[in-house]
């Protein structure tokens, strides 16, 4: 047990910034028959909260908390991993050695800009600054292949509309791949809407072939799987005229084996399923520390 708990305070710190940015998290979501578009007030109550903590981070890679407490890459890493100058659409500018890109204003087009790097192994987070009042009608975010479409005419989600990308559509929560839709983040009720912030963090995990995002601080579950085995380059693809997008990659972690208390972890989260993994909380004996650090 001690072991668990040999790096504590690192524990602490994130489940400090989980149950702070919680409240945010649970405001942004929203139903779509209330007429003055304020918040639902049936996810308010502490045990919702928890709820939703225990859902979102039920799949969450076992080593995703030992990388967000790592410091970030330097600024070469993070300028070697931004945007492409090359791999992009016409109607794109990249600028600030490719942190930050930017689309003309151009009537029916639909354009994507790349990440310079591929990753074929090693768990991978990178930031997508997208402020919500520039993503129009179509804002996409996620990994494509190197063979996937750059540009179309008219306006559409491009990025997942084919099968060389997997995307987020930050304005319908919907996940597209090869055209198939599904809900994201999957608990989401057909009247529900999650108003996603200005910036979010993709986890792209090539050990295990699953993509998944980060909003407030709590991870949403897996977006997509089957990944394994491929190439894949970050991506997104906008409609927005003049809109900027900025990319910052945050860090990696190669393959290697998970650290004890990341063994222990997965396997009481993996033993008590999704379903049950809220009742550890009263069933369980253990200190209340560990009870959040496998809950949360």
């Amino acid at each position: 047990m001690f072991r668990l708990i040999e790096n504590w305070p690192q524990f602490r710190a994130t489940i400090v910034n989980i149950n702070m940015d919680l409240h945010s998290f649970v405001r942004s979501i929203r139903t779509n028959n209330n007429n003055n578009g304020s918040k639902t007030s049936t996810a308010s109550s502490s045990q919702t909260q928890r709820e939703f903590v225990a859902e979102c981070h039920a799949d969450r890679p076992a080593r995703l908390d030992r990388l967000l407490e790592q410091d970030s890459v330097p600024m070469e890493v993070q300028v070697s991993n931004s945007w492409s100058l090359v791999n992009k659409s016409p109607h794109i500018n990249i600028r600030n050695e490719g942190m930050v890109g930017k689309r003309r204003p151009v009537a029916k087009s639909t354009d994507c800009m790349r990440g310079r790097v591929g990753y074929t192994n090693g768990l991978h987070v990178w930031t997508i600054k997208w402020p919500a009042d520039c993503r129009g009608t179509h804002a996409m975010v996620g990994v494509a292949t190197e063979a996937a479409p750059l540009h179309t005419t008219g306006y559409c989600s491009l990025v997942g509309s084919n099968e060389e990308s997997w995307g987020w559509d930050l304005v319908r929560n919907k996940c597209y791949h090869n055209m198939t839709e599904q809900t994201y983040p999957n608990w989401l009720t057909g009247n529900e809407i999650f108003d996603i912030p200005d910036e979010l963090m993709v986890v792209l995990d090539m050990d295990s072939g699953t993509l998944g995002f980060i909003v407030d601080h709590i991870y949403l579950g897996v977006a997509f799987d089957g990944l394994k085995g491929k190439k894949l380059f970050p991506v997104i693809s906008t409609v927005w005229g003049n809109g900027e997008i900025g990319i910052k990659y945050e860090s990696c972690l190669e393959p290697n084996p998970l650290l004890l208390r990341e063994c222990c972890r997965q396997v009481i989260r993996k033993t008590a399923g999704k379903e049950r993994i809220n009742r550890i909380r009263s069933e369980i004996v253990l200190p209340n520390k560990l009870k959040n650090y496998i809950i949360q």
